[in-house]
């Protein structure tokens, strides 16, 4: 790059200018514009509540008064047991904190459970899905009638990677005999000059070898990020597709699954969307694999069993779904929010949101449990994880005020106030374990002990109380469930089924692999309390931060990267530890989070290692199936993608671009 905005010509050296990056000037085979309006939605302005659909299952209220019975139910155990442990002698103003702070956190933790319990219980007969989308080797493959495009938002991503996709997903598309019904767009937001030079390169590669139609369009301004690029797309050609199946430059989808799921459309006209759950696949470093494993192992227990219970009302995770383009377009558009930031501006987790109005629109909106062959790539370590938590928590905590919005199915207020609980929860548990402390570090016989150490013994045997051990041991049996369940769940669902305890690597391996993970996800869970914390104290001040094209292929953190972004974190625990030294019923009962908090800098380094990551893979450990034998369309997907950017720059002419619509008219 030899400035911003300009790069060179790899065989001559030579400055070339980003505009000839993005030349249309040389344009063929462009699609007519097939103009469909989207208006932007006065979402504080509805009449009426949100219509019924017909893909709604008849027990429906069944299912979530028994789901949410059993919630409360589990939650109020939990929280009791800890109340008894604490109000042994009275309860004191800081106590009584504590108490109000752990029932969301509790009942967030058994809703978790319950639903992990019912996907259980599904599982292990012969579910069936309610919109009858079977990939089962005995149902007959599909063939959809109306036309679904394949959308690939891009913005500054690796292009070799994100085409090798696409020439995967183009290829298994044609396997099924369905390449005339889909077409492929690129949609790129990308803003440097060499990387949207790349993209041109593989596309041009690409077309040529392309079964599908394929096309790649470039926008001038990256106006609403991804929203407004969906947007974009939908305002210009939307009028002549169906459906669109819309994607992230780390998604893989088999062409049978994206057949089934057009079928499915096809053959249910009131279902707005369905959503896949994918799994996480390519993982390399430890962090990858631990996250790969957990998905995979244990997950879909989680996924069942929302699907269950959520019905025609779930929710959209912004990927490897397929929409209905019409009532995208009727439903969706989405303004800028009035206000300062974090709530105000352009909608940043705009998929919640999206689902939440189709289904007032009177869509449904559907999970696909049972439907394999979704895919998707995890950052490859825990600085990247967290800079992504920071943006989800940013667009969630966006939601706080939409939760109210006339006529959204109630539905979709909780799956809103669930986004938000899940980012609020880490402050909230960080509140409570704060004035608990305080409170236990208040009291005359710990204060006695910590300066008088030949008291030591005997403030010991005044602060035993049966009572209270019993109590304890309770509270922490149940929350022990509450947080370890649905992984055991999984676990044992792997183990009923013959077929799959070889795909990950046999009985002891799974083990192994479940006692690592579970320890791993102990130790990370009091890094991402403090992480998330500060996030949302630092958006909550307006300091919003940016908007970075995520990291999926670091090899390694260093220590001075680790130091700086997770220092503070080990040496709070340091403190920590030495200020508690002198109370060790303190010390004792705050060690696993202590632990955690000190190894924040050596996990992190740690976890983000390829080398290491390697090591495990090679030792059979976080093993799974698509990685013991990958899938077609996996292996198909690491293949090469297109030439060197320098070989395809020194030959002519320039690959088929589609113009930005609001610069070509301007053009014109």
């Amino acid at each position: 790059m030899s400035e911003r905005g300009a790069f060179f010509d790899l065989t001559s050296s030579r400055s070339v200018a980003y505009d000839m990056a993005v030349s249309t000037s040389d344009r063929v085979e462009i699609p007519a514009d097939a103009p469909l309006a989207m208006p932007v939605q006065p979402l504080a302005f509805w009449q009426g509540q949100a219509k019924p659909v017909a893909t709604a299952q008849e027990n429906l209220v069944l299912r979530r008064w028994g789901v949410f019975v059993a919630t409360a139910i589990m939650a109020f155990a939990g929280w009791r047991a800890t109340y008894d442990t604490i109000a042994l002698g009275g309860v004191t103003r800081l106590e009584a904190v504590v108490l109000t702070l752990l029932v969301p956190l509790f009942l967030a933790l058994a809703l978790w459970f319950c639903t992990a319990v019912v996907g259980f219980v599904v599982l292990l007969g012969k579910p069936r899905d309610p919109l009858g989308i079977d990939d089962s080797a005995a149902s007959p493959m599909p063939k959809p009638k109306a036309r679904t495009a394949i959308l690939m938002p891009v913005h500054n991503e690796d292009a070799a990677e994100v085409f090798a996709r696409l020439r995967a997903m183009d290829a298994s598309i044609a396997e099924t005999g369905a390449s005339r019904a889909f077409d492929i767009f690129i949609l790129s937001d990308t803003r440097d000059a060499a990387v949207a030079l790349a993209e041109q390169a593989c596309f041009a590669r690409f077309r040529r070898e392309a079964n599908s139609h394929v096309f790649y369009r470039k926008r001038t301004q990256n106006t609403g990020r991804k929203a407004g690029n969906i947007a974009d797309w939908v305002a210009r050609w939307g009028g002549d597709y169906e459906h669109m199946l819309v994607l992230d430059a780390d998604s893989l989808m088999t062409g049978e699954a994206m057949v089934r799921l057009a079928d499915a459309m096809e053959r249910h006209p009131r279902v707005g969307l369905i959503q896949t759950m994918p799994m996480i696949i390519n993982g390399q470093t430890i962090f990858a694999r631990t996250l790969q494993f957990a998905t995979r192992l244990y997950g879909r227990v989680a996924w069942t069993g929302l699907a269950w219970w959520s019905g025609s009302e779930s929710s959209f995770w912004g990927h490897n779904a397929i929409v209905r383009t019409r009532a995208f377009a009727e439903t969706c558009g989405l303004p800028s929010l009035d206000g300062p930031k974090p709530f105000g501006g352009e909608v940043m987790s705009h998929d919640a949101l999206e689902s939440a109005l189709l289904r007032r629109g009177g869509w449904g909106v559907h999970l696909a449990p049972y439907l394999g062959g979704s895919y998707e790539e995890s950052p490859s370590n825990l600085l990247d994880f967290a800079t992504r938590d920071r943006r989800w928590c940013r667009g969630n905590v966006q939601h706080i005020p939409l939760v109210g919005l006339p006529g959204l199915h109630w539905m979709s207020r909780l799956h809103l106030v669930i986004g938000v609980l899940s980012y609020v929860l880490s402050p909230l548990w960080f509140v409570a374990l704060s004035s608990g402390i305080i409170s236990r570090m208040l009291m005359p016989e710990l204060k006695k002990a910590a300066f008088t150490m030949a008291d030591l013994q005997a403030a010991a045997h005044a602060l035993i109380d049966w009572r209270e051990i019993q109590a304890t041991a309770w509270a922490m049996i149940i929350t022990f469930v509450l947080l370890f369940g649905p992984k055991i769940l999984g676990s044992i669902l792997v183990f009923s089924r013959k077929n799959e305890i070889k795909g990950f690597g046999g009985r002891r391996r799974i083990l192994a692999g479940l006692g690592v993970e579970m320890l791993l996800s102990a130790l990370v869970a009091p890094m991402l309390m403090f992480t998330q914390t500060r996030a949302l104290v630092e958006i909550l001040a307006g300091k919003v931060g940016g908007w970075a094209t995520q990291r999926r292929d670091a090899d390694k953190v260093t220590g001075k990267e680790a130091f700086a972004a997770m220092g503070w974190i080990s040496v709070t625990g340091l403190v920590l530890a030495v200020a508690f030294w002198f109370t060790p019923d303190l010390l004792t009962a705050t060690l696993p989070i202590l632990a955690g908090l000190i190894l924040a800098v050596p996990l992190t380094m740690l976890g983000a290692h390829k080398l290491a990551g390697l090591s495990v893979k090679s030792n059979g450990l976080f093993m799974t199936p698509e990685e013991r034998r990958p899938p077609a369309i996996v292996r198909a997907a690491l293949g090469p993608a297109c030439e060197p950017p320098a070989r395809w720059f020194s030959r002519q002419p320039a690959p088929v671009l589609i113009a930005d619509a609001a610069a070509e008219r301007n053009a014109a």
